[in-house]
């Protein structure tokens, strides 16, 4: 599996999700932004199909930023950060020699605006540090593209200047961007780290109590099978070769009963407590679903009890298989559907998405009458 990475999107999932309608604003406001000032100062431009093909490139980097940021392709990758970029380098390009040597202004141009606009809308889904390389690289291909054009502007002010002007939007956005998505980061793992240890503190106060519990379930089955043996021993003051072999049975029962609840995981006890209306079983001979880290745990948690709260799937018969491959754990979930597949992906789209971004290989297969999802993590 590969190494998760510190963004955003990677240590708050939910939180990305609400960034969506953003990230539309923003590419659909770079590509007005430069279809505008490209109508505006069209006696600029020298070559249409030049100009054009830089918009098409500004707009399919949009597209990118848009369809990869869905739930649905959780998490954003690093690949489709180099496309976008090359696309955006490209429109800067090809921008520049459509107005090659009829250039006049610096400030109608519209490149430095919209791809600091895009890079911008990183900032949910990428690592602040790469949204700032990536700001750089762009501005110093715009600072290019502007020396070069440099002679063609009608004010006469020194070549540095204009490019000062040009880069400073790409780099400002760029470097907001890294700003947010760093920060987002920072505080989020002091949240979580405080929050560890608030549970660690809180530990020691709950192992008396689930101690006394333990206790309490112990007395509860003595009362129910062993008082009752010995009182009718005592009573009868004998001891028969029935009443040997009634206590191995007895012994054989207890002995057995607490080793399956010691042996019992987390899944085991989410799938049979009275307070979750959802049921099932747990294939995991090798009890390997306690290998499972925090996230993934709170993820597929919230998943199972979706089942019972959405309705879309027959929470009451769930089966999961977890089997432990070299370094990695597989697992198969699979449950009876209720309604459409397109029912079951809209309903479940979000809890999908958080599992896209901590089980990075998740595959769903919605097949009625049934949904499978696999899955691996890594074992601890």
């Amino acid at each position: 599996m590969r190494r998760r990475e510190r963004t955003p999107q990677q240590v708050d999932p939910l939180g990305a999700l609400s960034a969506g309608p953003l990230t539309l604003l923003a590419s659909v406001a770079a590509g007005v932004y430069a279809v505008v000032l490209t109508t505006v100062s069209r006696d600029d431009v020298v070559s249409w199909p030049v100009a054009v093909g830089a918009l098409a490139a500004l707009m399919a980097a949009g597209v990118i930023l848009v369809v990869v940021s869905r739930p649905s392709r959780a998490p954003f990758r690093r690949r489709y950060v180099v496309v976008m970029t090359v696309l955006l380098a490209g429109s800067a390009v090809l921008s520049g020699a459509s107005t090659a040597g009829h250039n006049s202004l610096v400030r109608d141009d519209w490149v430095p605006v919209a791809i600091g606009v895009l890079v911008l809308g990183l900032a949910p889904y990428r690592p602040g540090r790469e949204i700032a390389i990536v700001g750089v690289a762009l501005a110093v291909v715009v600072g290019g593209v502007i020396a070069a054009e440099g002679p063609s502007f009608a004010a006469g002010l020194p070549t540095g200047l204009y490019v000062v002007v040009a880069v400073t939007p790409v780099l400002a956005l760029s470097l907001a961007g890294a700003t947010f998505s760093s920060t987002f980061v920072a505080l989020v793992d002091r949240w979580v780290e405080r929050a560890v240890t608030y549970r660690r503190e809180s530990t020691d106060g709950l192992r008396a109590s689930i101690a006394r519990s333990v206790q309490q379930d112990r007395v509860t089955i003595l009362n129910r099978d062993v008082v009752p043996f010995f009182t009718r021993l005592i009573e009868s003051g004998e001891v028969t070769a029935d009443d040997g072999a009634r206590a191995r049975t007895i012994a054989e029962t207890l002995r057995g009963t607490m080793v399956a609840e010691a042996d019992r995981s987390w899944l085991e006890h989410l799938l049979t407590a009275s307070s979750v209306a959802v049921r099932g079983t747990v294939d995991d001979p090798a009890h390997i679903a306690g290998e499972m880290a925090d996230d993934h745990r709170t993820a597929l948690r919230a998943l199972i009890v979706a089942f019972a709260d959405t309705g879309v799937v027959d929470a009451s018969d769930i089966r999961l298989v977890l089997r432990a491959e070299e370094a990695r754990v597989d697992v198969r979930l699979t449950v009876a559907t209720r309604v459409s597949d397109l029912t079951i992906r809209h309903r479940l789209a979000p809890y999908f998405a958080v599992l896209r971004v901590v089980y990075d290989d998740l595959v769903v297969d919605v097949t009625p009458p049934h949904l499978t999802l696999r899955f691996s993590y890594d074992q601890h």
